[in-house]
């Protein structure tokens, strides 16, 4: 299985995730911020897909290409959310 990081157009902070399923019938994505409560959380997707699919290895590559959202209020729900739950942390 691999998962691919790809940064979000016109950020330089803001990143997706993504791994398709086994069957190639779901696709699974994260959005994170690159500090440090980001790496944790893409260590914990990564660490799921491999318990989930029984796998013993997960690749992770990280793509130069960045990735376009044609609806930038998607971004914007993202955003808003992970701000809210950094502040709930402090």
């Amino acid at each position: 299985m691999t998962v691919t990081v790809r940064r979000i157009e016109k950020s330089d902070h803001e990143y997706f995730a993504y791994a398709k399923s086994i069957c190639g019938r779901a696709t699974y994505f994260l959005y994170f911020t690159d500090d440090i409560w980001g790496a944790v959380v893409l260590h914990n997707f990564v660490e799921m897909l491999r318990q989930f699919f029984d796998k013993e290895n997960v690749k992770l590559i990280l793509q130069d290409k960045t990735i376009q959202l044609k609806n930038e209020y998607l971004l914007s729900i993202f955003s808003e959310e992970q701000s809210a739950e950094s502040s709930s942390v402090n």
